[in-house]
């Protein structure tokens, strides 16, 4: 069989323009997913606007207590639900939960509603958590992709 050049270049074009638009495609999603975790952590402390009763600033850093998203066993309910059902935005909602939560522990120490509180961590044990977090969380993302990727082509066959 006789290969024409023409046909070749036009191949392999065709394949790079694949490749980049799966690229920007994946960039995309990646920038999507942090902008996601970014503003749900930022949202839980909503909380502290909720326990003042007032959308004002000083109302709400004068508030007294923890607000209700300010609790770590939040991160443990949403691990447990992404064990059953695992999903990406459960994975983001523990990531930004967790880096929320790490960085109040360090002044406060963390919330385990109803088991009570932990005392406050040391600095070096957050940057260590937070290393950990930032290493481990891809892994898992992937992961949860493959998963969600094969459970639905599974569904998709039968």
């Amino acid at each position: 069989a006789v290969v024409s050049t023409q046909s070749t270049g036009f191949s392999m074009t065709r394949d790079k323009s694949h490749g980049y638009r799966s690229r920007l495609a994946t960039l995309t999603v990646i920038i999507l997913q942090s902008i996601f975790c970014g503003t749900a952590a930022c949202l839980i402390d909503s909380d502290h606007f909720i326990s003042a009763g007032s959308l004002d600033f000083q109302d709400a850093i004068a508030a007294h207590g923890r607000g209700m998203f300010h609790n770590s066993s939040i991160v443990l309910l949403l691990g447990l639900f992404h064990y059953f059902t695992p999903h990406n935005s459960l994975l983001i909602l523990i990531v930004a939960f967790s880096s929320h939560q790490l960085r109040d522990g360090v002044r406060r120490g963390l919330v385990f509603f109803p088991l009570g509180h932990t005392a406050r961590i040391p600095y070096p044990l957050y940057l260590a958590s937070m290393a950990l977090l930032t290493l481990i969380f891809p892994k898992f993302l992937l992961s949860s992709l493959r998963t969600i990727q094969r459970d639905s082509l599974l569904v998709k066959t039968f």
